[in-house]
């Protein structure tokens, strides 16, 4: 890998029109504000506090009314095709299509639904990335408090499990590790996985150009391309104030009218 030391990177924001379980959720206004517009205004805080080491937030869409609200927001949108089936893919597309002076070095990116994500947690994906020099790719988890059994359960909050140099060995919707015996060890086992990756500009090209993996199939999770292909995910750790649910659901947007207030 290259040196990191003056690397600069962007945001980038998959969306996508179609939703399963709550149609046209990135265009759903309640707040005053497309739920769009409040993700695009976290990632701008991010580029405010990033001392010159994020540069750009670019929107990576498939529909007209995505990039008009990204336009109304004071961002560059960028249409993609509408065959992605994962944000990856899309934000690699957009990429390409950069002008050169958005050439940079990495590339976070930061899901459309998840206008809570606290932007200190996207600089601290970019600083787990630059971190660690053999890295394409980082992610962020938050440690699972006592109690948590519910979420160990439910197949969206995704599990990983880490190595003893916080890179990633496995993503699931599974409850993982098995609990099978009991440990007395200090040292968190169980980990929340957060949506939020950075990739080395090089990688993310690449990861577009290879084909879904068995597991990523499987589970639903475009990272485990990566891990079955013989890459990397450095993993960091940080507070869990700093995770935000995403919105998937009418409940969910419900709460998040409520707490925006």
């Amino acid at each position: 890998m290259t040196p990191t030391s003056n690397s600069r990177g962007i945001i980038a924001i998959p969306a996508r029109r179609a939703s399963t379980r709550l149609p046209d959720k990135l265009l759903l206004s309640r707040t005053g504000r497309p739920l769009l517009h409040h993700v695009i205004d976290r990632c701008r805080e991010a580029v405010a506090q990033s001392k010159g080491r994020l540069v750009d937030v670019v929107v990576a869409c498939d529909d007209e009314q995505l990039k008009q609200i990204a336009h109304r927001a004071g961002v560059r949108a960028i249409l993609t095709g509408k065959h992605h089936t994962c944000g990856t893919t899309r934000i690699a597309e957009a990429v390409g299509y950069l002008p050169d002076d958005l050439k940079v070095d990495f590339v976070v990116n930061v899901q459309g639904d998840e206008p809570e994500l606290a932007p200190e947690a996207i600089l601290a994906v970019v600083e787990t990335l630059l971190n660690d020099s053999e890295a394409p790719m980082a992610t962020l988890a938050v440690a699972m408090p006592n109690g948590s059994e519910m979420m160990k359960q439910n197949p969206n909050a995704v599990k990983v499990v880490v190595d003893s140099r916080g890179r990633a060995m496995y993503f699931s919707r599974a409850p993982i590790p098995y609990d099978r015996n009991p440990c007395e060890d200090d040292e968190p086992l169980w980990r929340h996985h957060l949506g939020v990756y950075a990739y080395r500009r090089s990688f993310l090209l690449e990861f577009a150009r290879m084909p879904a993996s068995p597991l990523e199939r499987r589970e639903g999770l475009e990272q485990l391309r990566a891990l079955e292909a013989g890459y990397t995910i450095q993993c960091g750790s940080v507070p869990a104030a700093w995770a935000a649910k995403g919105v998937d659901t009418e409940e969910d947007y419900a709460a998040f009218v409520s707490r925006a207030g």
